[in-house]
């Protein structure tokens, strides 16, 4: 049930981080970005927690600072990818766009380990 509770919450924040970045790039929102920050959203969150998930469940060195470090890797990469798919300017704007998107992913790393329990000895392999 936690882990439920933390990959919604993660999953909303997560949206409003793209339409975020979105505003950002594009300018005013429009329904049309709204549902494409929806679109690229889910499934970043989705391997993003499973992931995360895994590695909670199934890690003796399950840390706030490992989730924070990993959620920066994996913001700033999945943010870099989108990014570059989309080709959005030069590449100084791309990395600083990407590496606030890293600071975002590190954000709700810690809010993800936080709600499913924020503790080294939750996981089962810690039992």
């Amino acid at each position: 049930m936690r882990f439920v509770l933390a990959y919604l919450t993660v999953f909303i924040l997560g949206i409003f981080a793209v339409m975020g970045i979105e505003s950002i790039l594009f300018g005013p929102l429009t329904p049309k970005l709204i549902f494409a920050a929806i679109l690229f959203a889910a499934p970043l969150v989705l391997v993003g927690a499973t992931a995360a998930e895994i590695y909670y469940g199934f890690s003796k060195n399950a840390t706030r600072a490992r989730f924070l470090l990993y959620g920066l890797i994996y913001g700033f990469l999945a943010t870099i990818l989108t990014i570059s798919i989309v080709r959005v300017g030069p590449l100084g704007i791309t990395l600083l766009i990407s590496l606030f998107g890293g600071v975002i992913g590190a954000a709700l790393a810690s809010i993800f380990y936080r709600l499913r329990g924020g503790s080294t000895n939750s996981g089962k392999a810690a039992r």
